[in-house]
């Protein structure tokens, strides 16, 4: 009988030693907020920029979870750029997203981050499924290099199709 009592004993403490633990906390002005509060912000925007942590994945699925919200209010009115995409990569991104060629030669050709399959795949096939446009916003890593070796005014030696 001890030992029963004990054992409930130890399994009711757990359940009292357990914690909601929140995957994230929202803050406005030092303040904690909430999501509806950026949603409802969010819906008359004609931008949202999110700016994240890349290899934090509760920012990544917060960023999917705004994407299909917001989508619910906007439709076909909703664009998504993303970072992760360089501007030369647009092309292939385009071919993806219109069912031109598969996945698997996108992720062949297209020059993905390490995260991308658990990270930035939901939110491509996201757009993919509800047909939303998604732009590559970064610069090319070649230009990119070349500010960075030599400063900004290197661009003013580019011709105008780069």
């Amino acid at each position: 009988m001890k030992n029963i009592v004990l054992i409930l004993l130890v399994f009711f403490s757990f359940n009292i030693l357990a914690q909601n633990k929140e995957p994230f906390k929202i803050y406005k002005d030092s303040t904690i907020s909430s999501y509806d509060a950026i949603l409802t912000a969010c819906k008359d925007a004609d931008f949202v920029f999110f700016g994240e942590d890349h290899d934090n994945p509760i920012a990544h699925w917060l960023e999917y979870e705004l994407l299909t919200d917001l989508y619910q209010v906007k439709k076909e009115e909703l664009i998504v750029g993303a970072e992760m995409f360089e501007a030369d990569n647009q092309l292939i991104l385009n071919e993806y997203l219109e069912d031109k060629i598969d996945d698997k030669k996108f992720q062949e050709e297209a020059r993905l981050w390490p995260n991308y399959k658990t990270d930035y795949k939901p939110l491509i096939k996201f757009c993919k499924d509800s047909s939303v446009q998604f732009v590559a916003t970064n610069i090319p890593r070649r230009y990119a290099s070349m500010v960075a070796k030599k400063g900004f005014e290197i661009l003013d030696s580019l011709s105008s199709e780069a």
